[in-house]
């Protein structure tokens, strides 16, 4: 065994384990965040410019968490990205929507199948009969295919099982708690929980009526939009939205302002699908979730996940176990990624990164 790094060596180097994210077994982690997070208020986006007549919807960060939005106008109507994990948010998004024009939703564009991303379909369908709804062909086989992962109509069977469960252990957390703040926060999440399954429980699934094999471009009101299926990343049907007039691109999963959820991604396929990427001129990213992003920061998420892939697969080649990849590389990737990854109360790097290095050594050194 090499003596650069030994699995001795990592033993005795073993910094502060890894801290877990307080989730629930039945429900994949995708997206979700700890029991004990912080909610927010009511409004449920911030709807803000991004170039003239393109907006990002940025969602504000909740236990039972929604997905960002692109919201492209045109002359003829409103072409929306992402459509968030329940009606409810769709329905309120479409309020805020119609604060700034009365054109009519005509596409809506689902980036990838995570059930944060396409399960409010249903409200925009229900408003508007004629309504288009677009996709990756791969997405739209993911919405129907019960090995997907954490998304599809199969998806919606999973949490109609385990949500009462997880409301069922936010009761007794409850119940255990005094502190003010806590308390109030497992309130909030409890009730909004309860929601939630109130909701899933009527749902109506509103599947793409359009799919992109490749690349599409759309001409709609004097918008020119670019439909690209690049490679795959953080799933096999990842569909990047571009706006070459703009030099804004709308991301999906595949470039967000947090840590990345690996599960059902292609870590090294990740990376070149975001070379890729760069290669298109944009100046401003709307990504999934957080916050507007300049250009630069395509090449820093890249980066993670770069540095991840090679630690990995240096460490096995050392002969690490994964339980000591788990002990040692959260803390050697720290110095570089934590801090900003760290900004928001969800997808928080201490979270993650020790999930991030088992999908890694499960997908790219196991071969899984």
């Amino acid at each position: 065994m090499k003596e650069s790094w030994t699995r001795r060596q990592f033993i005795e180097r073993a910094g502060v384990t890894v801290a877990a994210v307080q989730t629930f077994n039945n429900l994949d982690p995708c997206c979700v965040f700890a029991a004990d997070a912080q909610t927010v208020r009511e409004e449920l986006f911030d709807l803000k410019p991004v170039a003239d007549g393109v907006y990002a919807a940025i969602a504000a960060p909740r236990y039972k968490v929604n997905c960002n939005a692109a919201v492209i106008l045109t002359n003829d109507g409103v072409v929306v990205v992402d459509s968030h994990s329940k009606p409810s948010a769709a329905h309120a998004l479409y309020r805020q929507i119609q604060a700034i024009t009365r054109q009519p939703i005509r596409k809506i564009i689902n980036t990838h199948f995570h059930w944060d991303h396409w399960q409010g379909n249903q409200a925009y369908a229900e408003r508007c009969p004629d309504l288009e709804i677009i996709a990756s062909q791969r997405t739209l086989e993911g919405l129907t295919r019960p090995d997907a992962g954490s998304g599809g109509i199969p998806y919606v069977d999973k949490q109609l099982a385990a949500v009462p469960k997880e409301i069922e252990q936010l009761r007794e957390e409850l119940g255990r708690t005094s502190e003010p703040a806590r308390k109030a926060r497992l309130e909030s999440n409890l009730r909004q929980a309860q929601d939630y399954l109130a909701e899933i429980q009527q749902f109506k699934p509103a599947l793409p009526t359009r799919t992109v094999a490749d690349a599409l471009t759309l001409n709609e009101g004097g918008r020119e939009i670019e439909l690209m299926v690049l490679g795959r990343a953080h799933t096999d049907g990842d569909l990047f939205i571009y706006l070459p007039r703009e030099k804004v691109v709308a991301t999906g999963d595949a470039l967000i302002d947090w840590m990345p959820f690996i599960n059902d991604g292609y870590p090294e396929d990740w990376v070149r699908t975001l070379n890729a990427l760069e290669a298109f001129d944009f100046t401003r990213i709307i990504p999934g979730h957080g916050e507007v992003a300049p250009r630069e920061h395509l090449a820093f998420f890249r980066g993670y996940l770069s540095d991840l892939i090679a630690s990995v697969k240096q460490a096995a080649a050392d002969g690490a176990t994964l339980q000591e990849m788990k002990r040692v590389l959260p803390d050697r990737l720290a110095p570089k990624y934590e801090r900003a990854m760290s900004k928001y109360p969800l997808g928080q790097y201490r979270e993650r990164v020790g999930l991030n290095i088992e999908m890694v050594h499960r997908k790219v050194v196991a071969g899984g």
